[in-house]
This record gives C-alpha cells, structure tokens and sequence, in this order.
C-alpha cells in the first residue's frame, strides 16, 4: 500500500474519530424525524463502518523522490499486521545516522532524525470477532529530517 493510500485512510479515519467525538459533545445535528434518538439508552455503541474509500485516486500529485533527494534520505520499511486495518503501512527508517552534503558525503556533525506522524488506525478487538474493531492511535515515521545536535557541555 502506497504513502498515499495510508494517508487517505488517515483522513478516512480522522474524519470518523471527529463524527464520534462532535456526537459525544452533544452539539446538535439537524436530525430527520425517522432517525433514532442519540440520547436515547437504546442507541447502539457500536457502528458500522464500510472501510472500502470512495475517493482513493484524488491524489493528483506525481510520486516523488524526495527520500532518495533529501540531505537526510529514508527507506520505506513494511510494516505488516493482519490484526490491524490497514494491515500494512510504509514507515520511513533514515539511512544515515549523519546527513549527507552537497558532495553526497555524510557530515556526522549534523542528525538524521525521523519525522513522526501519529495516524489512528483499527485494531481487531479479538480473534473471536473478525470482524470487530477499536480505534487506536499509532506513531509512524513518515520521512527524516536533518538537524543540528543536541550538545551537552560539562562544567
């Protein structure tokens, strides 16, 4: 699965999280008299969620290479779990521990760091539901970043 589609579910997801969490805050929706009372003890706790996106190909930016181009460049690890949606994500790991400079050299006397992204994603609640699943947030690395290092002077 593409960065992309990672990111689209994200969205996907954030936007379902925020649905929850505006109907928690009891801000009022103009409601259709035939839909079910949210108030009421009755309304169901658990929902149903079509995980298939109806917009995957909305991206029109071309693939990039910024992670080969970048002073600090990253490799795209897969990282695979059945017991999650999506299953599989792409996270960043920096080549170098140092950056690399104008002539392709690495300068160790600057930080390959990566840049994290907490995303939310679905983690199957147990093996004896399939198909029954909980919101969890994630930290995943989406690419690497040069930075100064941190210096500790001893007095």
């Amino acid at each position: 699965m593409a960065p992309a589609t990672v990111s689209s579910m994200f969205q996907v997801l954030l936007l379902l999280l925020s649905l929850v969490a505006i109907g928690k805050a009891g801000i009022a929706f103009p409601q259709n008299p035939g839909c079910p009372n949210t108030q009421d003890k009755n309304f169901p706790q658990h929902v149903k969620v079509n995980l298939n996106i109806l917009n995957r190909s909305t991206n029109s930016r071309r693939p990039s290479d910024y992670y080969n181009r970048s002073t600090s460049p990253w490799n795209l690890h897969r990282n695979e779990d059945p017991e999650r949606y999506p299953s599989v994500i792409w996270e960043a790991k920096c080549r170098h521990l140092g950056c690399v400079n104008a002539e392709g050299k690495i300068n160790y006397h600057m930080n390959s760091v990566p840049i994290q992204q907490e995303i939310l994603v679905l983690r199957r609640e147990s093996q004896h539901c399939p198909h029954s699943f909980r919101l969890e947030k994630m930290l995943v690395a989406v690419g690497c970043t040069c930075v100064t290092p941190i210096v500790h002077h001893v007095a």
